[in-house]
């Protein structure tokens, strides 16, 4: 949906790429992607009725077929007018739109959706991978926002997307290929109760990221990707990763990843949805590599920083976290660690692979993470 009118801005004038993928402007407050036309690819003129109702009637079929939500790809570079006077004719469930670090300007937010912020995932990745100093881990909780601009409620924060996949692990940026430490970094995101949107990420594995899913191999002219469940119904995904980062012939190989099905996503759904958005209190926040912060009244989050072999940060590995005697302020009770479930946690069930006992003073008498 590329626009172009009278005035845009050639290619020449609007050098878009890595890292910043902004604009000519050295600044994020101009909006100076706003008038671009994108590469100087071939695009549409969306100043034209007729071109317009060729829009309405592909998002009708859209629409019409079942979808509710939307991502607008390269949202900076849409005239926010034309676009939303086509996408506002039908009653979405939710919209937002591919951003990187522009400063919002406040119009695209009031008539197109919420804003992707992707600045926040790196600072969760800093605080739980790459940064060696233990005792900044607490300052993971005070985090404020992501992209300087975008406000928590106009976000929808990912923690991986398409645009920063790695050929290799790096451990700076989130994908897959990094094993545990990604796999602690979303659930992190999940359980933390701050971030009001979060969009998780689900893929195949890759050895570049020129390659498409499994089954469609370079030089194909035409491909079936395979099947992610078998015959039998069951999905065939990789396991939750145990190391960091991921074997290396493991995340070059060529499968579905399916980080969704990771063990301890479908259990903080149901955390995020009791706990989300309720004040946090730290309970255990020395500079040993270990956090513990309670949410509202009956909800807590522990975790210990991992290590990574390829990238060593002088801490050593801290191994397991024994809670016993950890002054929570929760209820007594036996607790189900929901980052632990393999499926999603459902009332009436007795058993938990991993369980914390809190006493009547609030204080844990067993439990490990």
């Amino acid at each position: 949906l590329f626009h172009h009118a009278d005035g845009d801005l050639g290619a020449g004038s609007c050098g878009v790429g890595a890292p910043s993928f902004l604009c000519g402007s050295l600044v994020t407050t101009d909006c100076s992607c706003c008038n671009c036309d994108l590469y100087g690819l071939p695009d549409w003129n969306t100043q034209l009725q007729e071109v317009r109702e060729i829009h309405y009637r592909h998002i009708r079929e859209l629409h019409d077929a079942g979808v509710t939500m939307l991502r607008l790809d390269a949202a900076l570079y849409e005239n926010v007018t034309e676009i939303a006077s086509v996408l506002n004719l039908f009653p979405w469930d939710y919209v937002y739109m591919e951003w990187w670090g522009e400063f919002p300007v406040g119009i695209h937010d009031r008539y197109i959706g919420n804003y992707r912020d992707v600045a926040l995932r790196w600072k969760i990745t800093d605080a739980l991978a790459t940064q060696a100093n233990l005792t900044l881990l607490p300052q993971i909780l005070d985090l404020s926002y992501g992209t300087f601009g975008v406000s928590n409620e106009k976000a929808i924060y990912p923690i991986a997307f398409h645009d920063q996949r790695t050929d290799k692990a790096v451990q700076e940026t989130a994908t897959y290929k990094n094993g545990l430490e990604y796999h602690q970094q979303q659930k992190f995101l999940m359980a933390w109760p701050w971030a009001q949107r979060i969009l998780l990420w689900s893929s195949y594995s890759y050895s570049d990221t020129e390659q498409g899913p499994p089954g469609c191999e370079h030089g194909m002219d035409t491909c079936t990707p395979d099947a992610v469940f078998g015959r039998a119904g069951v999905a065939r995904c990789m396991d939750t990763p145990s190391v960091s980062p991921m074997p290396r012939a493991l995340a070059q190989s060529r499968r579905w990843v399916c980080e969704h099905r990771w063990a301890g996503v479908a259990g903080l759904v149901g955390f995020r949805k009791a706990c989300g958005g309720l004040p946090t209190a730290v309970v255990h926040g020395r500079a040993d590599g270990r956090l513990a912060f309670q949410v509202g009244q009956k909800c807590l989050v522990a975790l210990v920083r991992g290590s990574n072999t390829q990238r060593p940060q002088g801490y050593g590995r801290l191994g397991a976290w024994s809670l016993a005697g950890l002054a929570t302020g929760l209820p007594a009770g036996r607790y189900c660690d929901a980052a632990s479930l393999s499926s999603r946690f459902k009332q009436g069930v007795t058993q938990c692979p991993n369980v914390v006992v809190v006493g009547r003073s609030g204080v844990v008498l067993r439990g490990r993470v």
